[in-house]
């Protein structure tokens, strides 16, 4: 039969028709009059060709005034130039509009990508293809499925709503809404969005994540988890290939098995070198429950672990630390939680019930989330206030000393070399007879409710006992005294108050 040309304005966002939009009738093995005047149908074997893309069906009409366009029957639409295809069960175009409807059994193939739906829509208008009735695609080697998805062909920009799942061998994401650009590789999220790495899991409610360069920034009540561990932040940047990570503001470090919490506003981690630090307003917490942690807030805590059983915490300015019967604060502190030890350095203070600790450097024994023994290394001194009206202070001091606790309150105190004491002596009563001075290299003190109850010398002591209103002022206080209870933290919200973080 003779070939026909038609003249009619179509453009189908790219696919069907060209700027030129002049439609070649390339054969049919029928032309007759369509369902009005203005239309032309053609039957059997229809194909047609619009510059370089050509549509195959078993049927079609044409309306040359409105250009509004129909086609049925295993409608197959070939783009030449980017190698597009589509295929479908009926096609209808609108030239008003200028909206086309693809559907039934709708596939389109474009280079590695397949998508497969019931309805597909051609907006030649905003050069947008999508649909509304949900979408399976499989792209590369990632499968795709979303109840909304609009791709926007001048930029190639795929935009996925509601119910979006992506799975890909190396990840999975699901997510309210994911924006995705093609040239860069690069997805947007927005809404509750999760994200399933070989050993990361993610959750955000806004950010992206490059698949070529392996790197995310995640916002939006972000948490990142590994392992037994989990990162919160109100953004965390993630680097795959770096094993990097980094978290700013509200920032909370969380490991379940060592029963660890850990809160700053700003946090670097890195996993290739098991390095990591979280600085500004640190707090650190270890424990089942807030009764029995251990609390402690610094300027910056780092982080070493040499593999999972060997992690050590370094914490640095400011230090402050609170638990049940326990207060403490120094310039420095090193925790190693494989043999349970908490080093406090530079100017360390510790507060057990009713008696303050100082020394050169103290060492805690701690594990069950209780303190178990101590050690006083260099000058050590215990004072706990008798009289505040008075200001009278039993005290004990030696080169070195080595304390155990019973649940969680300091139980006896060994005193080893150059001992001094001053202690006030005490009738069942309650008042005060005398005070006891004395001089013994090797001393054992034994305490109730935190304060010094019965001293023991474990050699000859050279003692003098004063009556109590005939103790000479200028020897009430041995060398080395300080006292420093006001600075004592008395509750957990002391040191977790901002305003109380720096030293006295």
């Amino acid at each position: 039969m003779h070939k026909h040309i038609l003249f009619f304005t179509l453009l189908f966002s790219n696919l069907l028709f060209s700027q030129k939009e002049v439609v070649e009738i390339l054969g049919a093995d029928k032309l007759s009059a369509g369902k009005t005047a203005d239309y032309q149908k053609l039957i059997g074997n229809v194909a047609l060709k619009y510059d370089q893309s050509v549509l195959y069906c078993d049927s079609a009409e044409v309306n040359g005034k409105s250009h509004d366009f129909e086609a049925w029957g295993k409608v197959f639409i070939k783009q030449q130039t980017d190698n597009l295809k589509a295929w479908g069960d009926h096609l209808i175009y609108q030239g008003e509009t200028q909206i086309g409807t693809l559907d039934g059994n709708v596939k389109m193939q474009s280079e590695n990508t397949l998508l497969k739906t019931e309805k597909l829509y051609f907006d030649k208008t905003n050069q947008q293809i999508y649909y509304l009735n949900g979408a399976h695609t499989n792209q590369d080697d990632s499968k795709i499925f979303s109840k909304k998805g609009f791709y926007d062909t001048s930029n190639k920009y795929l935009k996925l709503k509601d119910s979006v799942e992506v799975k890909n061998p190396e990840y999975i994401i699901k997510s309210d809404t994911l924006e995705y650009s093609t040239n860069s590789k690069t997805s947007y999220f927005s809404g509750p969005t999760f994200i399933e790495l070989e050993k990361e899991k993610i959750y955000c409610e806004s950010g992206f994540y490059n698949k070529t360069l392996e790197i995310g920034q995640f916002e939006k009540n972000a948490i990142l988890k590994q392992d037994q561990q989990s990162l919160q932040a109100d953004s965390i940047y993630f680097d795959k290939r770096s094993s990097i990570s980094e978290a700013f503001e509200d920032v909370v470090l969380i490991d379940e098995q060592e029963h660890l919490k850990v809160s700053g506003d700003y946090g670097f981690f890195n996993q290739n070198d098991n390095f990591s630090f979280i600085t500004k307003n640190v707090v650190f917490a270890q424990g089942a429950n807030n009764s029995d942690s251990l609390f402690l807030v610094c300027d910056t805590l780092l982080l070493r672990e040499e593999n999972d059983s060997a992690k050590s915490f370094f914490a640095y300015r400011n230090v402050k630390l609170f638990q049940a019967e326990m207060a403490g604060k120094c310039d420095s502190l090193a925790y190693n939680m494989q043999d349970s030890l908490i080093k406090l350095f530079y100017d360390p203070i510790l507060w057990n019930g009713e008696s303050q600790l100082t020394g050169d450097s103290i060492e805690l024994l701690h594990y069950d989330n209780k303190l178990q023994k101590l050690f006083v290394k260099n000058n050590g001194f215990i004072s706990s206030l008798v009289d505040s009206s008075k200001s009278r202070y039993d005290q004990v001091k030696g080169r070195d000393l080595i304390g155990y606790f019973n649940n969680g309150k300091l139980d006896v105190m060994n005193v080893l070399g150059n001992g001094q004491t001053i202690y006030y002596a005490q009738e069942v009563d309650g008042k005060y007879t005398g005070v006891n001075k004395a001089i013994c290299s090797n001393i054992q003190i034994h305490f109730n409710k935190g304060k010094i109850d019965r001293i023991k010398f474990i050699t000859m002591p050279e003692a003098t006992f004063f009556p109590i209103n005939q103790f000479p002022k200028n020897i009430q206080k041995l060398d080395g005294f300080i006292w420093k209870g006001n600075q004592r933290p008395k509750t957990l919200s002391d040191i977790l108050s901002k305003e109380e973080r720096k030293i006295d």
